[in-house]
């Protein structure tokens, strides 16, 4: 039994030991496959390489070609095996370069940005000289990732310090007019449009220099971008429209900025501009074989029928067109083209159509967390529900509304805050500049007198300097606060005059008298710009300037109540010159509105002819702005006696307020004459109205 016992186990001993050295020979076979097969995806020439140095450097510039050539199919695979041979030989700088590829490849290619970032931290200890081009491109890549998360005060740590690095930099330098681009779209991003153009345009300016035609047409297509959610259309399109001309070669740019320019157009009412440029952008997507941009520029199209009120076209185009924007995920755009229809059908008074719609387009608005959208959509809910006569449906909509404007308003605030900030701080560090060549200068002259002229004329300098300095800045400190004392009595005042509780109770009272005659549009339509108008008073007064636009809604709002308090007795026009509407400028809020006060009370209310109207008109010349208010009512002599006989204790401080105002603003207190009243007068020598000319300087 023991040799029986022996010889069996024996057996299976060699057995065993024949089974694992076929084992390990397939395994070693299936290991070749393997390796031959992850090689298979490199290049045959990296193949023949026999040095791992050789292959980095061989990895290296194929990753890049890749990178140029947008073909991220192997750059993860190539840059994981060069980091291991980098690893393997301990060389530094080759470990950099394929971290920065990594997380390259997970930005573009996976979509990974807080991978990426990992690896784009790890490339920046390896090359600690700021002027190496992976030091600088690793920050941008962070900056850009950060900001795309939302992640405001992490990408502004890496933007400062290229900031930082860029200002010592000349302005045609490649990598400061780079850089200063990327910065800019920062900026752009978190809604600082001051200080992103301010960065545009250093790139644009060095991209003009270096002689650049692409990279110039690219930084001004992205500042026309800019000046497009300003809402300042006008200054969109210059800057488009030059782009334009230099991405004639660049195909995909040149389609989507041909896009842009022709919906700036349609919000113009330039249809035929719009469609011009539409055929443009259309062209380049058949050249190019791009479906996806084909499907938005249906929108476009849509959207250029609907402005010219052909409605026959634009409806079922853009029907069509929610499919395959269904079918093709674009939410954003998808979005867009649910307002398009829902205001075509509001025009058609479909009106539970368009609140289908414009539901539609709140539920993805909210999904996306597309704040602007949401907004859009709220508003016009709320007037739509009107339109149906739910009233209570246009209540909770409109509640909503003010809420997420107000929380929008206060992020734009930030944003103007921290530009403001930057601006100062720029201010600042201009003024140590200059603050250090002044004292070149003066050890230079220094240097040129003897030790004692040196000592004396530095203890009488500094001397002089003090003394002038307290006595500047004592003056200065007085002349502020005495500016601050006054503006702020002024505020109070202006508050108190633009909230006149005349105005809000003839207000109230009218509206009651639409209700109670069961007038229910015309109460809404007042009720609704009422809310309006005391929405804005109270907005504008928290500045010293407002918007010349938003200034003109305001007034505009005031003559629209009067007009309907007073049953439509009068007319009115007004107009602002192209050339302020188009421009960033901002007056005293309300400024005029004393003036079309006493037009309307005092001058067309009480006079008994027909034909009335009222003009008002904002002008711009030179440096001033020139506002004129003129009426054909029964003039000031007729005017004051009225009042002697009605109101003889009344007395009006609207007006001096007002000429306080403007005195303060145009910075002359005494006053120069910038508040002209004339007495109109007709052919027989009877009054005719009042005209009132005031002139403030522009800013």
């Amino acid at each position: 039994m023991f040799i029986r016992y022996f010889t069996l186990n024996t057996v299976r001993r060699v057995k065993l030991k024949i089974a694992l050295i076929c084992l390990f020979i397939l395994l070693i076979k299936t290991t070749a496959y393997a390796q031959e097969k992850l090689t298979s995806s490199f290049p045959e020439a990296y193949n023949n390489l026999k040095t791992d140095t050789a292959r980095m450097r061989f990895l290296v510039k194929a990753v890049n070609d890749s990178l140029d050539e947008d073909r991220l199919t192997f750059v993860y695979d190539w840059a994981k095996k060069g980091l291991t041979m980098a690893e393997k030989n301990n060389v530094d700088t080759m470990k950099g370069i394929f971290n920065f590829f990594i997380g390259k490849a997970f930005t573009y290619k996976y979509g990974k940005p807080d991978s990426a970032i990992v690896y784009y931290k790890k490339v920046i200890p390896y090359f600690p000289d700021r002027n190496r081009k992976y030091n600088i491109f690793s920050m941008r890549e962070i900056m850009e990732r950060y900001s795309e998360s939302g992640n405001k005060d992490s990408s502004f740590v890496y933007l400062d310090s290229l900031k930082v690095f860029i200002d010592t930099m000349p302005e045609s330098s490649p990598k400061r007019v780079s850089l200063s681009q990327n910065i800019a779209t920062v900026y752009q991003w978190f809604g600082m449009f001051k200080t992103a153009v301010n960065y545009f345009q250093v790139a644009i300016n060095g991209q003009r220099k270096n002689g650049n035609l692409k990279g110039l047409g690219l930084a001004l297509a992205n500042l026309g971008e800019l000046y497009s959610e300003s809402e300042d259309d006008v200054k969109a399109l210059e800057y488009s429209k030059e782009a334009l001309s230099y991405l004639a070669d660049v195909n995909m740019p040149y389609m989507q900025t041909a896009v842009n320019i022709s919906t700036y157009y349609t919000n113009l009412k330039q249809f035929d501009s719009a469609f011009l440029y539409f055929k443009k952008a259309d062209s380049m997507a058949i050249k190019l074989n791009d479906n996806q941009e084909t499907i938005v520029l249906q929108s476009v199209l849509g959207n250029i029928y609907l402005g010219q009120k052909k409605y026959n076209l634009a409806k079922p185009l853009l029907e069509k067109n929610i499919v395959a924007l269904i079918e093709n995920g674009d939410r954003w755009n998808l979005t867009k083209t649910y307002f398009s229809l829902a205001s075509l059908d509001s025009t058609l008074n479909n009106y539970s159509e368009a609140k289908e719609k414009l539901l539609k387009a709140l539920k993805i608005a909210n999904e996306d967390k597309q704040e602007v959208l949401v907004t859009i959509a709220l508003q016009n809910l709320a007037i739509i529900s009107s339109k149906l006569k739910d009233y209570k449906g246009a209540f909770d909509y409109q509640n909503q509304f003010l809420q997420k404007k107000d929380s929008l308003t206060n992020e734009k605030t930030k944003a103007n805050l921290a530009d403001m900030e930057i601006s100062y701080k720029t201010q600042q560090k201009e003024e140590k500049i200059q603050l250090l060549e002044k004292e070149n200068d003066i050890k230079n002259l220094q240097l040129s007198n003897s030790k004692r002229s040196k000592i004396v004329y530095i203890a009488t300098l500094s001397f002089a300097i003090a003394l002038f300095s307290i006595f500047y800045y004592q003056r200065n400190q007085r002349n502020k606060i005495e500016i601050k004392r006054i503006k702020a009595e002024l505020q109070t005042k202006v508050l108190r005059l633009q909230m006149n509780p005349h105005f809000i109770f003839n207000s109230l009272n009218s509206i009651e008298n639409f209700i109670m005659q069961n007038e229910k549009r015309l109460a809404s339509d007042y009720l609704n710009k009422f809310a309006r108008l005391i929405r804005l008073i109270l907005d504008s007064s928290r500045y010293e300037v407002v918007p010349i636009a938003k200034d003109m809604e305001a007034l505009q709002l005031y003559i629209d109540l009067e007009q309907l308090r007073f049953n439509n007795k009068f007319s009115y026009k007004t107009y602002v010159d192209p050339a302020l509407a188009g421009g960033d400028y901002r007056v005293p809020s309300l400024l005029i509105q004393p003036y079309i006060e006493n037009a309307i009370v005092h001058g067309l209310a009480h006079s008994d002819e027909k034909n009335l109207n009222l003009t008002v008109s904002t002008v711009l010349e030179n440096d001033k702005i020139k506002y004129v208010i003129q009426d054909n009512g029964i003039g000031r002599t007729k005017a004051k006696e009225y009042n002697w006989q009605n109101k003889p204790y009344h007395e009006s401080i609207g007006l001096k307020i007002t000429e306080d105002r403007i005195n303060i603003f145009n910075q002359k207190p005494e006053g120069n004459g910038f508040v002209k009243i004339i007495d109109l007068y007709d052919e027989n020598k009877n009054p005719d109205g009042t005209k009132v000319e005031i002139i403030i300087k522009a800013v």
